[in-house]
């Protein structure tokens, strides 16, 4: 199963995310306090704090650098897309919104007093019907206190799982479905705009000079990304060569798309300057920066950052992802 996880709750049972991992579930975001997206963005609510708050609790549990995404409710619209792809680290990181294909509706049986075995019987007719795909179910309930107290969805699972597997389904995690394993294989790329309106362009590709020349996105302006830890990435060039501040910068130093690997100089502090804009900060100190008004060459040889050490970037992968599923798989919300 996957286990899209409320923050709140995975900040105080730790022990609880542990134990669902070494069962072999897979443990995902759920956001920190579980409110409706839709409506949270349009009162001025902060999304990105609401993933990378529960990311903090989550991540050390999760199988792999992908952390998958459900919104509360479903809740979904293109300016919460818009929104969560304006950050890096979501970019960066995160696969959503994830959906189901069948919801029995697990938490209104509870609470109108339905028994297990009826719930059973709805949550059964509704997969043979629909033959495959996942299947919502709600292990405790984030925003409802009284509702949590009558939960019988243990119940209900001792009750359908032998069912299912008579019939011959398989329960699976959502890393394992074909469409979902091919959406987290997607490399995430972007392009970086300076503030005078250009984009940072590798020449050829890359392989030496990366100027801030750029008028729109062609073939030399994606980048790709290495998720160093700790706030550290490295970036890519088209050519699969890494950019290297030359020396780590320095006065006079510039940045080289040459870097055939991962070494001293390619490690680049990852800053996000409000939404959409990021500045990096290389091993030494110095800032990425343009050379000049026009633009020039990318160099690295500020150690402050102001307008022109702050780029604004585009996503140019398909930064939200939400995948036909074809295997059924029981998901819980703690």
């Amino acid at each position: 199963a996957t286990f899209f996880t409320v923050g709140k709750y995975a900040a105080q049972y730790q022990d609880i995310l542990s134990q669902v991992q070494s069962y072999g579930h897979l443990v995902a975001n759920h956001t920190f306090e579980h409110p409706q997206l839709v409506d949270y963005l349009g009162a001025g609510g902060d999304l990105f704090d609401q993933v990378a708050r529960t990311d903090g609790h989550v991540k050390k549990w999760v199988d792999g650098s992908t952390i998958f995404f459900r919104p509360p409710y479903g809740a979904w619209s293109p300016d919460v897309a818009k929104a969560l792809n304006d950050n890096f680290a979501v970019c960066l990181h995160h696969i959503g919104p994830i959906l189901w294909d069948i919801d029995g509706r697990d938490w209104a049986c509870w609470q109108n007093g339905t028994t297990p075995q009826d719930c059973f019987q709805g949550y059964l007719n509704q997969i043979v019907k629909k033959g495959h795909g996942i299947v919502l179910m709600h292990d405790s309930s984030a925003d409802q206190d009284a509702v949590r107290k009558l939960n019988m969805t243990h119940a209900l699972t001792q009750l359908l799982v032998p069912a299912l597997q008579q019939q011959g389904y398989q329960f699976v995690r959502l890393d394992s479905i074909p469409e979902i394993k091919a959406a987290s294989q997607v490399p995430f790329q972007f392009a970086l705009r300076a503030s005078n309106g250009k984009y940072v362009s590798p020449q050829g590709g890359g392989g030496g000079q990366i100027l801030v020349n750029g008028p729109t996105v062609g073939p030399w302006e994606p980048f790709g990304v290495e998720d160093l830890g700790y706030g550290k990435v490295a970036m890519r060039a088209a050519n699969g060569l890494y950019l290297s501040p030359q020396d780590g910068g320095g006065e006079g130093k510039e940045v080289l798309a040459n870097g055939p690997a991962v070494g001293k100089w390619e490690p680049l502090d990852l800053i996000t300057v409000g939404r959409g804009q990021v500045a990096f900060r290389t091993i030494r100190g110095f800032f990425l920066t343009r050379e000049s008004v026009d633009g020039g060459r990318l160099m690295a040889n500020v150690t402050s950052m102001r307008e022109w050490e702050v780029f604004r970037f585009t996503n140019l992968s398909a930064g939200a992802k939400q995948a036909s599923k074809k295997s059924c798989s029981s998901q819980g919300t703690p």
